[in-house]
């Protein structure tokens, strides 16, 4: 009579979720220094240029490292990857189209609020 734990189980092989956490366990400790140099550089005596010009490119780093791997568009097919940055292209462009065409110096803000004192 053949008892239960005598039948050989099948090996899983698991290296490839450990490396997965690992990765994302990485990912998530260079985002949090990223964000303690964001915080530091705030406070430094820099010309605000250098400053906002940093703040942007390590901010578009930690976007980017967010959607590729969080959001796992590094594992998928490259059409995926491409139909996001379409999109993500086309909102950044509307949204740039709308900052120039609303900007503080074109808007008569004398009408907006004598518009909102009605309500």
């Amino acid at each position: 009579m053949t008892e239960a734990y005598d039948i050989p189980l099948p090996e899983v092989d698991k290296s490839a979720e450990n490396e997965k956490y690992h990765t994302f366990v990485n990912l998530a400790l260079i985002l949090a220094a990223i964000t303690g140099v964001e915080l530091v550089l705030v406070y430094l005596p820099f010309h605000t240029v250098f400053i906002l010009s940093t703040l942007l490119a390590l901010s578009l780093f930690k976007f980017v490292a967010v959607v590729a791997w969080f959001m796992h568009l590094i594992y998928d097919k490259l059409l995926l990857t491409l139909a996001f940055g379409t999109g993500m292209a086309i909102a950044t462009g509307t949204y740039t189209a709308l900052l120039i065409l609303l900007s503080s110096e074109d808007v008569d803000h004398d009408v907006i609020t004598g518009v909102l004192g009605y309500f």
